[in-house]
């Protein structure tokens, strides 16, 4: 059986979720991501790997919620990766003037790595890469180059299946993940900790409210 390998670029899904026209769309951010990459693989899901940045925000709440939410990946049996945000500076093209914004960084670099290593190690037969992030055709094409029996499947977030296009050319296969497999890969709403203890899902993700 192949032995396959997820990796996760969580803002990039995340945004995707915030972005879906669906109700109740908050729900579908408490996800088990190790479940929903089984649905796209038939082969031994050996490893998750999640990559994300902690946020930076003035709102206690959503660290609050990122952090149970992480809490709640690695209690699944994922491995999480944090790479950092960092602060640009924009200007205005409609009236020029300057603002300041952050940019979460490294999480492609962080996949990149990750996936090049494994690769290298031999610790995958077909790995699935989740994201639309086109800057990660590269890693792909070279894994490709060097390992030619490797597959590379590519899960698409939701709505970004036509702005993923080259990504999707250049994995073996591609699928793209619709609101119906987020729906069947939720976490409980409660989970038990092996070593005691539970992790509560946020009470913002049991309603349709604006993050």
């Amino acid at each position: 059986m192949n032995r396959v390998y997820a990796y996760i670029d969580g803002f990039n899904l995340y945004h995707s979720i915030i972005e879906l026209k669906t109700p109740n769309k908050n729900r579908l951010k408490w996800l088990d991501i190790r479940a929903l990459c089984s649905l796209f693989t038939k082969g031994d899901l050996r490893e998750v790997y999640y990559f994300s940045a902690k946020f930076k925000s003035a709102d206690t709440s959503k660290l609050l919620r990122q952090e149970r939410f992480i809490a709640a990946t690695k209690n699944c049996g994922a491995s999480v990766i944090l790479g950092k945000f960092k602060r640009k500076h924009l200007t205005c093209k409609v009236c020029g003037a300057k603002y300041e914004t952050l940019e979460e960084k490294e999480s492609d670099i962080n996949i990149a790595i990750a996936m090049l290593q494994h690769a290298f190690e031999d610790k995958f037969d077909e790995a699935l890469l989740l994201t639309a992030d086109t800057d990660l055709v590269s890693t792909i094409k070279k894994i490709k180059e060097l390992f030619p029996r490797k597959q590379i499947t590519a899960l698409i977030p939701p709505q970004r299946w036509k702005r993923a296009n080259e990504l999707r050319q250049s994995a073996d296969r591609s699928y793209e993940i619709k609101p119906s497999h987020l729906r069947n890969s939720l976490l409980p709403e409660i989970i038990r900790r092996e070593g005691g203890g539970a992790i509560v899902m946020p009470s913002e993700y049991g309603e349709s409210k604006h993050e």
